[in-house]
């Protein structure tokens, strides 16, 4: 494997760690520290950095985006995470959400939500699936089980769908202005034999956006829960065939799963380097703290680990965009050591900073704070584990 860069991912990831450094660390300081509402969302960063491409950046081609490979989205979910990870996961979460929708949609589908999201650089697309009683168990999934997966339902009245149920911990739910909804149109089998997608562009008589989460972590990227009483969807708008909306979502669960590591990999990346640069200006004992055999060697295990999981999500967003023709459970498995790497990273951060490492004027409480919510993110670290299990 060659691990040199094209000029353009070089361009771009330049492009992607300036704009990260100049204007999301200090731009987005301030609003981690505001109550949880829509006040704290950034949405002029947001705004600056659509018109610099990067929520455009995995279209495909063929519907006027920049068509970036997997390999290249990773690299700049990780500049950009390494600034603010929640105005990098409004990007990547987007991209996902539009992987998603073009996996089950029909070409007139997609071709009413793409030009709209190119033209806005504040549009937003929400991913409706998580309930309060299914969660990472619609990845697993228990797929003999009639309780487990969504239970949202759709009942079909004549040419109109009509929805009931709650969706929890949805990211951009008020933000959004394209959602894709699952929802349960057959509870006689499993979900995954009796689920439908659906399409939802809001406001929508019957929906409503509920209780805005408040987090400990990626404070800026906010999460709803959506309420639906007899909302009334029609047929149209119905992505796919009834009942077979899992088959289709199968095939970017791994794209998903690299967002989440690439995420996780930014944090880690940015909690090393102002590890190591404080290491070597704190001065303990008549010398900077950096020559203390204790603290470097630290530093070279934040530095070995945070490297590994790099080479491994490479090799695996390349296993994509090569065809996939490699191991299933890569993917998987990249995401599961990145966010123990990140822990480590992140908690002997917070070690190397002394007491400043927990004091709000210093960057390494909320790195830390961030660096918790990746246990959750691209399903949980067991989920993805039991899934590679699986496949062994």
């Amino acid at each position: 494997m060659d691990f040199s860069l094209t000029e353009e991912q070089r361009a771009i990831r330049d492009l992607a760690r300036t704009f990260a450094r100049e204007e999301l660390i200090p731009g987005c300081a301030g609003f981690d520290r505001l109550p949880d509402g829509a006040d704290a969302f950034p949405w002029e960063l947001v705004e600056r950095g659509s018109k610099l491409g990067f929520n455009a950046l995995a279209v495909p081609e063929k519907y006027g985006g920049s068509g970036a490979n997997v390999l290249t989205q990773c690299i700049v979910i990780e500049e950009l995470s390494a600034g603010e990870p929640a105005v990098s996961k409004v990007y990547s979460h987007n991209w996902k959400a539009l992987f998603g929708l073009m996996a089950i949609a029909s070409e007139e589908q997609v071709k009413r939500v793409v030009p709209g999201f190119l033209e806005d650089p504040r549009y937003c697309i929400s991913i409706g699936i998580t309930e309060p009683n299914s969660g990472s168990d619609n990845s697993l999934p228990f797929s003999g089980t009639l309780s487990a997966g969504p239970m949202l339902t759709a009942v079909r009245k004549g040419s109109d769908y009509v929805l009931n149920g709650t969706k929890q911990f949805i990211a951009m739910g008020a933000q959004a202005k394209f959602m894709t909804i699952y929802a349960r149109t057959d509870r006689s089998v499993p979900w995954t034999e009796g689920t439908s997608g659906f399409m939802l562009f809001p406001p929508k008589d019957g929906f409503e956006v509920g209780r805005l989460h408040d987090k400990v972590g990626l404070r800026l990227y906010p999460q709803h829960d959506l309420l639906f009483n007899d909302c009334r969807i029609p047929e149209s708008d119905l992505l796919g065939k009834e009942n077979e909306v899992h088959e289709g979502r199968r095939s970017v669960t791994n794209i998903g799963t690299l967002e989440a590591t690439s995420t996780a990999l930014g944090i880690a990346r940015r909690a090393y380097e102002e590890s190591l640069e404080y290491a070597r200006n704190r001065v303990q004992g008549g010398k900077p703290i950096i020559e203390h055999h204790l603290i470097s060697s630290l530093l070279l295990e934040m530095f070995t680990r945070l490297e590994a999981s790099r080479t491994m999500m490479w090799r695996s967003a390349c296993s994509i965009d090569n065809g996939g023709n490699d191991d299933p459970k890569l993917a998987r498995a990249t995401k599961v050591m990145t966010v123990e790497s990140l822990q480590y990273i992140a908690r002997h951060a917070v070690e190397i900073w002394g007491g400043m490492g927990v004091m709000k004027e210093a960057p390494m409480e909320k790195l830390y704070r961030d660096a918790i919510q990746l246990f959750h993110m691209g399903n949980t670290n067991q989920v993805n584990m039991l899934k590679a299990i699986s496949d062994l």
